[in-house]
């Protein structure tokens, strides 16, 4: 009761808080014009007037006049957070408008959203949308008019050769100056300034619509399709090795809210919709987006070095398919809610048999199935009154509830790692459960599962957690001379630069130029600031 008491408090706390707020961003990207196929490396700093910020998820899109053509979802940790995004392969050239804010921040006029004009060149095809005016003569940019700094960024040497080691030192910084964020490219395109980006064409919110912060993060919405709202559970389940489901809560327009919390980056997730008995329903995913047009973009007026241009398209072209860092196997969940298994077993450290039904009446204790209403239920042995109880435990394989519970006991026990039991009494999705029985794959990813009717399994993209910038060393005569081709035109970024960094170092790529180095922060006067050096690659 006491807790219930104190969700109650907080939940009036956030929407007096947020009555009070208003939320403001800045956002950085890592270099000002693009090929298609290369990816934008973005930081974003949310604010607000009390500087508290509270929002957990940021949002970004790329659009023209005409569409959005990519979106991206960023983590947010006090505010500020980084992400990257990939242009499509066949994206026309032309000016693109750069949007970020969060869903508290679409209560107010996507006017107000931080927005940001970029260059994206298509050096691979022509298409009718390219909007493009050469120009003979070099035209510097400092897009959205930053206030140039005195100071200047300096390396160890003027001159480099490929793939040699770069110390960039940076300057003693005024204390006025705040989010600082460092890249480091090759100068092979200069464009004419950009105004600011202000007006849009489009907003995606209904009138009277009011969209609550994201305070412990990305809220999943969807639609139901099939049934009638009110005669359904819905439940999110996350695929793998944690254990992590979310029921879905009814709004007033007949959607289902799904508040995660601490799921980063793409997941395969289990949607589940729970209509009565012989019915079927689905739900179908809400895009979380705001999907922002600007009513015009400026025309894209540029000079380049063609030879430079055609060998930084190759290397984005090639980008996909060399070789890359492999991600690590998430670990088994060892607690639920901070309680441990009753009991835990390692189906490797047994006689293999080949249903689960037959691993259950073979090794594991305390586990019955019986009969309920025609239907074919699994119990668990109930340690504080030593009997079995008359509900049905919640079954779960890699994570996801399995409502069939024939289905479970006919399931492949070969392909099973761990079984946990946890005691006590759970409820999900409007219904109360007798125990929770987990069991986990060797591969986390539900493999020789086939979902019911009313389930759905796809891959989700959650908010991206802080990804590292990733680039070669070559401090040993293996990797210098590796067959392995280097086409970064990007050959640093960090967006978490602190006042005590003194200095940074990189490696320098296969391709030669003149490359800028520039450090980006705010000063007190919310005045965009920017420190440049440069260096040659031979």
């Amino acid at each position: 009761m006491k807790r219930i008491i104190s969700i109650i408090i907080g939940l009036i706390s956030v929407l007096g808080l947020q009555a009070q707020v208003t939320e403001c961003m800045r956002i950085y990207t890592d270099k000002d014009n693009y090929l298609a196929g290369e990816d934008l490396w973005i930081k974003v700093c949310v604010t607000d007037s009390a500087e508290a910020p509270f929002s957990k998820v940021a949002y970004v899109e790329i659009s023209d006049m005409r569409q959005v053509y990519a979106q991206g979802k960023i983590a947010l940790k006090n505010g500020t957070g980084w992400g990257r995004i990939k242009f499509p392969q066949t994206i026309h050239s032309g000016a693109y408008q750069l949007t970020a804010y969060t869903r508290y921040m679409r209560n107010q006029s996507a006017d107000r959203f931080p927005k940001k004009y970029i260059a994206v060149l298509n050096a691979s095809q022509a298409t009718d949308g390219d909007d493009v005016e050469l120009l003979k003569d070099s035209v510097s940019l400092t897009s959205g008019n930053p206030v140039l700094s005195s100071l200047r960024l300096s390396t160890d040497k003027a001159v480099y050769g490929n793939r040699s080691k770069v110390t960039l030192k940076l300057p003693e910084l005024p204390g006025d100056l705040k989010d600082f964020s460092l890249s480091v490219v090759r100068r092979d395109c200069a464009l004419q300034a950009f105004p600011s980006a202000v007006e849009v064409q489009k907003n995606n919110k209904a009138a009277g619509e009011r969209f609550i912060a994201e305070c412990e993060g990305h809220i999943v919405t969807g639609r139901l399709i099939g049934a009638s709202a009110d005669s359904v559970n819905a439940r999110l389940s996350c695929v793998g090795k944690d254990i992590r489901i979310f029921d879905g809560q009814l709004q007033s327009d007949g959607t289902y809210a799904f508040y995660t919390s601490e799921i980063m980056n793409t997941q395969d997730i289990v949607l589940t919709a729970l209509p009565g008995k012989g019915r079927t329903g689905r739900l179908e995913v809400i895009s979380p987006f705001a999907e922002v047009l600007p009513a015009k973009l400026p025309k894209l007026r540029l000079a380049y070095d063609e030879e430079a241009l055609i060998e930084r398209s190759i290397g984005a072209q090639l980008h996909h398919i060399l070789p890359v860092d492999s991600t690590h196997e998430q670990a088994v969940l060892e607690q639920l809610h901070d309680f441990t298994p009753s009991l835990s077993y390692n189906l490797d450290e047994y006689v293999r048999f080949n249903t689960v039904r037959e691993a259950f009446v073979e090794f594991v204790m305390g586990v019955r199935v019986s009969k309920a209403d025609g239907a074919t239920i699994i119990r668990i042995l109930q340690d504080d009154v030593k009997r079995f109880s008359s509900l049905k435990a919640l079954v779960l394989i890699d994570g996801v509830p399995i409502e069939d519970h024939d289905a479970v006991l006919d399931y492949n026990a070969r392909l099973l790692h761990y079984i946990h039991q946890y005691s006590g009494r759970y409820t999900f999705g409007g219904k109360l459960y007798d125990g929770i029985i987990s069991m986990i794959t060797h591969r986390g990813t539900l493999p020789g599962l086939r979902l019911d009717e009313n389930s759905q399994l796809f891959a989700y993209e959650f908010p991206q957690n802080r990804p590292d910038f990733t680039a070669p060393v070559y401090d040993s005569e293996e990797q210098l001379h590796s067959r392995i081709p280097d086409f970064r035109h990007t050959l640093y970024w960090n967006p978490d630069i602190t006042a005590a960094t003194n200095t940074v170092s990189f490696y320098t790529s296969d391709m030669k130029g003149t490359y800028v180095a520039t450090l980006q922060g705010i000063n007190s006067k919310g005045e965009c600031v920017q420190v440049q050096g440069e260096f040659v690659v031979r």
